[in-house]
């Protein structure tokens, strides 16, 4: 029997395959050093989630509030953050269950995520891109998917990380699904009645695409003009006092919202009813024009927000956020199943990142 490794001489790898083998002064000082491990991970995982919450709200204009629990977003931030610094607690008390691997590999990826909260706090909401949202929601799943990732030996370091990689889509998986379905059943109002009992003070069509070209002019393209009948509808029909179309231009095109405001006057409508904002690129960028000019300036309080009807749902939970009354009233487009699927998986993800990170 060939004698035991010394300390000294042990590699990282044999310690993640000797583990248990391992004399007590050997393993005690394991022990020690996962325990240092952990406790430096739940102090950077505790960071991170104030960090976080402070870019999320200052990225929008607002005082960060910490601990809310009234929106779905603050619900769920709480929620993944008590998880993942509730796990590494449990580890840190019994630090057997944990591989010093895993220790080693959770700790990293978690001081990752803090260093990049604290950039995230230099971006406007309208100024972080969708990859770049996709990619830190990413590592705070991979986080979870290392933490739940249970401890078995004897095992390869290629099957723990099989696991871990599996474990991660698991994660991302349930929380995008959660998303898709959330925005599916989201409730949207369409009778003209019931959206009347609302009181609203306005309508709000958000913008689409304006098409140019055959010397037809600038004209609504046919989302748009899904968008600008349900806002003619509600207003003939006296569901809403006004309306405001909005959204702004592509190069060498006129502003979305203009367009709108066109095509509702050459219908007959009087223009004083119609008022046109052409400056927002974003469906944040409208949320905000309706919380800091509408609300704020205005004093109007309630809103029927007009879109496509898997858009809704995260146009709705930005102005729930930002302490906007609004419903959803979508428009009758009717897009082939591909189409319709794509745009209902981006709206999920897109959700999913203005929940977790604001933006």
């Amino acid at each position: 029997m060939s004698p035991k490794k010394t300390n000294v001489s042990m590699s990282i790898e044999d310690l993640f395959r000797e583990q248990e083998t391992l004399a007590p002064p050997q393993k005690r000082k394991i022990m020690l050093i996962k325990r240092l491990l952990l406790l430096i991970l739940a102090t950077a995982q505790s960071a991170s989630y104030f960090v976080l919450t402070e870019a999320r709200y200052g990225g929008q204009g607002l005082k960060p509030i910490f601990f809310r629990l009234t929106t779905v977003g603050d619900v769920l931030s709480v929620m993944t953050s008590a998880v993942s610094i509730a796990l590494t607690l449990f580890y840190f008390f019994q630090p057997e269950k944990m591989s010093f691997g895993r220790a080693i590999i959770a700790t990293s990826i978690s001081l990752s995520l803090l260093w990049v909260t604290f950039g995230l706090r230099k971006f406007d909401a309208s100024d972080f891109s969708p990859v770049a949202s996709v990619a830190l929601i990413t590592g705070i799943f991979a986080l979870l998917g290392v933490l739940i990732t249970r401890n078995r030996t004897p095992s390869s370091g290629a099957k723990r990380t099989y696991r871990a990689i599996r474990n991660t889509i698991f994660v991302f998986g349930a929380y995008a699904a959660f998303g898709f379905f959330y925005s599916f059943f989201y409730p949207v109002y369409s009778d003209i009645a019931e959206i009347a009992k609302f009181n609203a003070d306005a309508g709000i069509v958000l913008g689409a695409a304006v098409w140019s070209g055959n010397q037809l002019g600038n004209r609504p393209s046919p989302t748009l003009k899904e968008r600008v009948d349900i806002g003619y509808e509600l207003l003939t029909q006296k569901a809403i006092p006004r309306l405001v179309v909005t959204g702004s231009n592509a190069p060498g095109e006129k502003a979305e919202g203009d367009v709108a405001r066109a095509e509702m006057i050459k219908r007959g409508i009087d223009p004083s009813s119609v008022i046109a904002e052409n400056a927002s690129h974003s469906t944040y960028d409208q949320v905000i024009y309706i919380r800091d000019e509408l609300k704020k300036k205005q004093g109007w309080s309630r809103f029927v927000v007009v879109s496509d009807q898997y858009h809704l749902a995260r146009v709705i939970e930005i102005c729930k956020f930002n302490g906007i009354t609004a419903i959803g009233s979508p428009s009758r487009i009717r897009q082939p199943f591909l189409d319709l699927g794509y745009y209902r998986i981006r709206e999920s993800i897109a959700l999913l990142a203005y929940w977790l990170l604001g933006k």
